[in-house]
């Protein structure tokens, strides 16, 4: 059932199950109306619609919000073309969002965002010597770092993002928060050198994590940390689990490399 998960980004997964469906209930849309004996309302067909594509994106194993996104999409596109909205919206909306949620489409790799509490807790197992070098792998807006390099101006810290928006708000507000120990790059976490980093931090989905730590066991240098939010890597058992008490109970599972 996770077939199309692993082949598709989720992005164009969910599209091609809104298509294949709306492909399928035009073809029935007639049939349908000759049985009842009138024509088939477009709300009932997106209402439908949304509720099918909901339906199979769960069978498929996505998590609950793309589901509630599939079921939401068909009515929503429909009022949106009831209001008669001007038409260069459409490609406008699209276009922020791609530049949103780019790690998504490319790389299966949702915008998850560190919340405080944790933030916290990454920052008690950061080395206590001086110039500790870490790096945050999908930084999204840059703020776990802006509380670790206030927190910690000993140290230096990097975020490397490659979705556009979130890399622009990240190294903006980095730059406003007058932090000299902050730095924001546009890379691909593949391709930088993990070796330079004393503690590397990301918050990722499942998808990359063997990859990555075969790469990070291959850079990093012995000693360093490791630390991965939520997602375990099949085969490998953390050294050490943190429980940080937020209210989506996050766990750090930390590797000494």
């Amino acid at each position: 059932m996770n077939f199309l998960k692993k082949e598709l980004s989720p992005v164009f997964a969910a599209l091609a199950i809104q298509a294949v469906i709306f492909g399928g209930l035009s073809l029935l849309r007639p049939v349908i109306a000759e049985a009842i004996d009138m024509p088939v309302p477009l709300l009932w067909l997106a209402l439908t619609q949304g509720l099918i594509a909901g339906i199979v994106t769960r069978g498929f194993g996505f998590s609950i919000p793309w589901v509630i996104g599939q079921l939401v999409a068909p009515p929503l596109l429909l009022f949106a073309l009831v209001l008669d909205l001007p038409s260069w919206i459409f490609p406008v909306i699209l276009l922020l969002l791609i530049l949103v949620f780019w790690n998504v489409a490319v790389g299966r790799v949702p915008l998850f965002l560190t919340n405080r509490t944790t933030s916290v807790a990454i920052l008690k197992l950061l080395p206590k010597k001086k110039g500790v070098q870490m790096a945050d792998l999908g930084s999204g807006l840059g703020g776990t770092l802006r509380h670790l390099a206030k927190h910690r101006p000993d140290a230096r810290f990097t975020g490397l993002e490659t979705a556009p928006i979130p890399f622009a708000l990240s190294w903006l507000l980095g730059r406003l928060s007058g932090a000299n120990n902050l730095a924001f790059r546009f890379q691909d976490i593949f391709r930088a050198d993990l070796g330079a980093f004393d503690v590397v931090y990301c918050f990722l989905s499942p998808v990359p994590m063997p990859e990555l730590f075969k790469k990070a066991k291959a850079e990093m240098k012995p000693g360093s940390l490791f630390i991965s939010n939520s997602f375990e890597v099949a085969g490998h058992k953390p050294h050490k689990i943190v429980e940080v008490y937020d209210r989506r109970r996050t766990k750090l599972l930390v590797w000494r490399m």
